[in-house]
């Protein structure tokens, strides 16, 4: 089962779809909920896992769980 952050983008505005076992970045989006959708597909596509969204101070605001397809 994987993890995935949606975060604010930073300087650059958008949001990040952020690899929890990595940091890295999965991809960006320019809306809050098009990372959440993003992030689903790719839960969606491995393991499952849970969606982490922040909100625009970094705080985690909502958790949802995806269960593989």
């Amino acid at each position: 089962m994987g993890q995935r952050h949606v975060v604010p983008g930073g300087g650059g505005g958008g949001w990040k779809v952020v690899g929890a076992a990595t940091g890295s970045t999965e991809s960006s989006t320019n809306t809050q909920a098009d990372a959440i959708d993003e992030a689903r597909r790719q839960l969606e596509n491995s393991d499952g896992g849970e969606i982490l969204i922040h909100g625009i101070d970094g705080s985690v605001r909502d958790r949802r769980t995806v269960q593989s397809s």
